[in-house]
């Protein structure tokens, strides 16, 4: 199970790239998607900036702690 809950204020990893994002990519962890295998994996997050969340696999994220 993955260690992100709803709340939780994240970053993309550097080296992830989608047109549009934000150019600081942090964000807010809104909910997590539980389907099949990919259960606590997938989530959706709103990033700063943006007014639609992207879904997004935990491998892309890690909790933002400062600038």
């Amino acid at each position: 199970m993955s260690n992100f809950k709803p709340g939780d204020l994240v970053k993309i990893t550097d080296g992830t790239h989608e047109d549009g994002w934000s150019g600081d990519r942090v964000g807010l962890v809104l909910d997590s998607h539980e389907r099949g295998v990919y259960r606590y994996e997938v989530f959706s997050v709103l990033l700063l900036g943006t007014s639609e969340p992207i879904k997004i696999h935990k491998m892309f994220l890690e909790h933002f702690t400062s600038p």
